[in-house]
């Protein structure tokens, strides 16, 4: 048995994460025991820490973080996303396991269909790790995005062979041929409080009877509810995590073997 682990963590809700039924659930099935778990402020004083082997990197850091890192691997460098830092032989490496837990999620709601078009709401960190699972799954999918930072959006785009469609002009391109599957990677539904102010979004206009809806959140919102009410197959977010964090527990037995 290997000693107990010491994991970290920084993000606004990093303290919960580390002790959440979901990460301590995905160490208990790669038999890891967590020895410590510690939270961060800043990323300074986390790369600064020696105590630790894993890290989770949690908003706002996921962009800001990797070039404080030794090295990233290919998903991690190709989205500048890090979601996870191991630490192996003295060098911390930066991963992104959202890609593939996203990728799992997707191919999981659409029930080993292949979507037309693929449209993912927002531009923020998580949307560049969804761009790239839907670029991976399906290459020939229609690829397209919409956020109200259009600036970001332009870039996303560019990234990614995407489309980039402004909010107000989502009906008109899609109206007559709804998109196969919609992401929202967007915080709105997340609390209650996000649900207050207006979604940017046409999404009744957008959803279709038997397409699909992945929601990046875990919680079970209104925009899932009336995803579900449409007829939309629909994922939340519950399932990309456990994924995530499979991966980081393999991750961490594997750094330790």
């Amino acid at each position: 048995m290997r000693p107990p682990a010491v994991i970290a963590g920084i993000g606004t809700t990093a303290a919960h994460a580390l002790h959440g039924r979901l990460l301590s659930d995905a160490l208990a099935r790669e038999h890891v025991e967590l020895g410590q778990a510690i939270p961060f402020g800043n990323p300074e004083a986390l790369i600064a820490n020696t105590e630790w082997e894993l890290a989770l990197v949690l908003s706002p850091w996921k962009k800001s973080v990797a070039e404080r890192i030794d090295s990233l691997t290919e998903s991690a460098t190709r989205t500048g996303v890090v979601d996870t830092i191991v630490r192996h032989r003295g060098r911390s490496v930066g991963v992104n396991t959202n890609c593939w837990a996203a990728q799992a999620a997707m191919e999981t709601v659409m029930g080993g269909r292949n979507p037309d078009s693929v449209l993912i709401l927002g531009s923020g960190g998580s949307s560049d790790s969804v761009a790239l699972a839907a670029r991976r799954a399906w290459p020939d999918a229609r690829l397209a995005g919409s956020a109200r930072n259009s600036a970001a959006l332009a870039e996303w785009a560019s990234r990614f062979g995407a489309d980039s469609v402004a909010p107000a002009d989502l009906l008109v391109t899609f109206g007559s041929t709804p998109p196969s599957l919609i992401i929202n990677t967007t915080t709105w539904g997340e609390t209650d409080a996000s649900e207050a102010a207006e979604f940017a979004f046409p999404f009744g206009g957008l959803a279709a009877p038997g397409n699909g809806f992945f929601d990046l959140n875990n919680r079970t919102s209104s925009l899932q509810t009336a995803a579900l009410r449409a007829g939309l197959n629909v994922m939340s977010g519950t399932f990309m995590q456990r994924v995530t964090n499979a991966c980081r527990a393999a991750l961490l037995k594997a750094a330790a073997s």
